[in-house]
């Protein structure tokens, strides 16, 4: 505002000294004495500058919000979506199953009889195998797009196994948003996808009088105080207004963490006395056709370690990036970390078909559960977990981004059931409904999907897949980490640095 006043004080003095044509002085006007001096102009009085955001009151509005959704009382119910199915229990042969789980390329003279088939195949396992099928809808959803497959593919000449794949995604996408189901070459919610976008350089330290505040989120300055800035969710952005509140908004879609070379399973470094705890992916690699040993050692490092970080003062938790993998690592992490307080909110149960059976230990999943959605035995998973919120002090810093998903997800979300928790960057992938992901071959075609078979709710029975979690303060996420250092610097927080 001062800029624009000033803007205009130098225009009207510009027209005063001569700019604009003059106007004809009467003959009998007395002229002003040529040493008279100029009237003076007062200077504008300048707006009071907002104060800056203050960190502790911005930190309990988070808890406030986070421990409703954490504590609430109503438990998640899933029970709509997960109905028995012991009918189903011999649909395939052991030779059938053999085939179907096993990496083999398309048969000889494939045929187009055989490309129908391998189409019934796909939603017979879709209807058998797949843990959100009727989260989906079930058969009177997938029945009559099986029957379209089935008739465009026997409309063309020759169809090939690309044909397939194109005929399969383009038909199923519309009513499946699922961050880990596959067909072929397709990530089938991609067309669900959300992304963040932001204006950079524009940012606001109070949101009064603003025009729309739903496009308005917290950020960290560049001085590292909390203020806010344009940022919103859109597909392309193509959705978003071009101006607000007197700024052109030049929007610009959040990057991610690039990363080069190997990605990390887990590192420890520090900065300032700061822990920064690094997760890139909860899996190891894999060298020579055994596991990688020194991954194998990081994260059994990232599962032992949460209780030696228990009373930091602060705490800087890296997941950009991190696709998933196993969540034990990051439970164990968790439970050590928070004194085995803190519970995510979550409702996750397991489809235990034909296939799942033959294909998961039964040690953990028992093959007499065949034929229903059931809980599995081991700990972190249950049909209902009731959240707990884990009281504690000293701000944890965790940073995401578009890469974070699935067991990375599950990271953020632990996250969210402790107190004095910021998530800073950007929007999570998007890839937590359906889990314990199979590859499963299509017999004739050799065409590979993949699918989840169980189904999980977080917090809220609402779908996140394809949007993600949102931060509690809007960064570029490739900057997010030097973001959370200066907001430490501006605030004080870290008492040795």
């Amino acid at each position: 505002m001062k800029k624009r006043a000033l803007l205009s004080l130098l225009l009207a003095l510009a027209l005063l000294a001569g700019c604009a044509p003059a106007a004809e002085v009467p003959a009998s006007a007395p002229l002003p004495p040529a040493t008279a001096s100029p009237v003076p102009i007062p200077e504008p009085t300048p707006a009071p500058t907002p104060e800056p955001v203050d960190f502790r009151e911005f930190l309990d509005g988070v808890n406030a919000a986070r421990k409703a959704i954490i504590t609430q009382e109503e438990p998640l119910d899933i029970s709509p979506y997960t109905p028995d199915f012991h009918e189903q229990n011999q649909t395939f042969t052991e030779a059938e199953m053999e085939r179907l789980t096993t990496e083999h390329g398309p048969e000889e003279n494939l045929t187009k009889d055989g490309l129908l088939a391998d189409a019934d195949t796909f939603f017979l396992l879709l209807q058998t195998t797949y843990g959100a099928y009727y989260y989906f809808g079930g058969d009177d959803v997938f029945f009559p797009i099986r029957d379209a497959v089935r008739e465009e593919l026997a409309a063309m000449e020759d169809p090939t196994v690309q044909d397939l794949n194109d005929v399969l995604y383009r038909r199923l996408y519309p009513a499946i948003n699922d961050g880990h189901f596959r067909i072929g070459d397709y990530a089938i919610n991609e067309a669900h996808q959300q992304y963040m976008y932001y204006v950079p350089g524009v940012y606001l330290d109070s949101l009064d009088g603003v025009e729309n505040p739903d496009y308005l989120k917290p950020t960290i300055g560049p001085d590292g105080r909390i203020c806010w800035w344009y940022a919103a969710i859109s597909r392309d952005g193509g959705d978003l207004p071009s101006a607000l509140d007197g700024h052109t908004l030049a929007w610009r879609r959040a990057g991610r963490l690039s990363q080069n070379g190997k990605a990390l399973a887990f590192d420890e470094s520090e900065w300032e006395g700061v822990p920064i705890l690094i997760s890139r992916r909860m899996f190891p690699s894999w060298v020579n056709g055994s596991r990688d040993p020194g991954d194998l050692e990081a994260l059994e490092r990232l599962a032992s370690c949460g209780e030696e970080y228990a009373d930091s003062p602060l705490l800087i938790f890296d997941v950009r990036m991190n696709g998933g993998g196993d969540e034990k690592y990051i439970d164990s992490w968790f439970q050590g970390w928070s004194g085995g307080k803190g519970q995510m909110k979550r409702a996750l149960i397991f489809r235990y078909s034909q296939l799942f059976c033959r294909l998961h230990d039964s040690s953990f999943f028992p093959p007499e559960h065949m034929g229903a959605y059931r809980p599995s035995s081991f700990s972190i998973s249950s049909s209902s977990l009731e959240g707990a919120w884990a009281e504690r002090s000293g701000p944890v810093f965790v940073l995401q981004d578009k890469g974070t998903g699935s067991a990375g997800e599950a990271t953020v979300l632990r996250f969210h059931a402790a107190a004095d928790t910021l998530t800073v960057g950007g929007l999570t992938c998007g890839a937590y409904l359906a889990g314990n992901n199979i590859d499963l071959y299509l017999p004739h075609s050799g065409l590979h999907c993949r699918i989840g078979t169980s189904l999980i709710a977080n917090e809220t029975n609402e779908n996140r897949d394809g949007v993600g979690y949102l931060p509690d303060l809007w960064v570029e996420p490739s900057t997010a980490l030097d973001a959370v250092k200066r907001l430490i610097d501006y605030y004080g927080l870290n008492s040795e640095g």
